[in-house]
């Protein structure tokens, strides 16, 4: 086919959404060497909300390519609790052409109609997420978007409309509080043990004694242990600009949360949260429905803030002294809902 393909783009008609599902399957970045998903993939809670029902919303917004009376492209925008999801106020996007029409300027194009159309509407920003190793990720920087989260596998990118301020993560809105998040292994153990040694011996203080503390956190000198823990859980690491580990939590396939510990000097700045928001996202991939975990009493307070329900107060023995916990769970909401 000419490069230079003739093609016009036009708001999607009301019959024509049906062709959503097959343009999110068309979108599902899949590595090379990977066989492709089922296309029924695309009927999964987390994939549906992309185009079920599209149309209906006031905020649902689409435009399509079309080239020689075939739709061949098409990129779409609503409001949704998704994998690029920053606010209530911002439309999440999504773009896909078919095989045969990419790399020919078409998908820039469509971005850049889509863009004028969301400014024209009065909406301030507009993300987006996308898989690291998408080549898409480079069209999308020279569009203006910019990388706000980061998780194991994708970005998270925002484009501000407004051309007054840039957009920073909610969880980072001070330049010091970009994070990087990614995935844990047995050479981070040494790291891990000295920010959790630091951390009980620093923070916990405030609500356990200091022999307390001192027991508890004896309980973190043996690497076999780690190695064990992280052979069993996954384990995510934040780390700031210069490498450094921040702060560090797991999720297993049961839905347990086994660990929550941030650095010292790094509390208070939206790290946990960028922590949590990673880990209860793992726990829906892996199907999990409910998240347990056995919390401090220092850290009971956040986790009733972001939904956690105590089960009951108990003990528990660290080394040699029994410590008071928490047992606490979080019922995970469909995203669909």
């Amino acid at each position: 086919m000419d490069k230079s393909v003739k093609y016009i783009i036009r708001h999607i008609k009301p019959e024509e959404t049906i062709l959503l599902k097959d343009f999110l399957y068309e979108a599902i970045y899949i590595p090379e060497g990977i066989k492709p998903p089922s296309r029924e993939v695309v009927f999964l809670p987390e994939l549906k909300i992309y185009f079920e029902d599209f149309g209906i919303k006031k905020d649902d917004c689409c435009l399509v390519a079309e080239h020689e009376g075939k739709v061949v492209g098409a990129v779409w925008t609503r409001i949704m609790n998704d994998y690029g999801h920053v606010d209530d106020e911002t439309p999440s996007l999504s773009i896909s052409l078919y095989k045969e029409y990419r790399n020919r300027g078409i998908g820039s194009k469509l971005m850049k109609e889509i863009i004028k159309e969301l400014e024209s509407n009065g909406y301030k920003k507009v993300s987006l997420s996308v898989q690291k190793e998408n080549y898409a990720t480079e069209m999308y920087q020279k569009l203006g978007f910019k990388v706000v989260k980061e998780t194991i596998e994708e970005f998270i990118m925002v484009k501000d409309l407004t051309k007054e301020t840039d957009y920073t993560c909610k969880a980072a809105e001070q330049k010091e509080k970009q994070y990087k998040i990614r995935q844990l292994e047995e050479n981070d153990i040494p790291e891990m043990q000295e920010l959790f040694r630091s951390t009980v011996l620093n923070i916990n203080t405030r609500h356990y004694t200091k022999e307390e503390a001192e027991d508890w956190a004896s309980c973190g000198g043996n690497a076999e242990h780690w190695e064990e823990l992280i052979s069993n859980n996954n384990f995510i690491g934040a780390f700031d600009g210069q490498n450094r580990m921040i702060g560090f939590s797991s999720m297993n396939r049961n839905g347990h949360l086994h660990s929550m510990f941030v650095h010292k000097d790094w509390q208070n700045k939206g790290v946990a949260t960028l922590l949590l928001s990673e880990v209860e996202r793992i726990a829906l991939q892996y199907g999990v429905k409910e998240i347990t975990s056995e919390v401090s009493i220092t850290a009971k307070p956040f986790f009733e803030k972001n939904g956690y329900q105590i089960m009951k107060e108990q003990k528990q023995k660290a080394n040699r002294l029994e410590l008071a916990n928490f047992a606490m769970r979080k019922i995970l909401q469909d995203k669909s809902q």
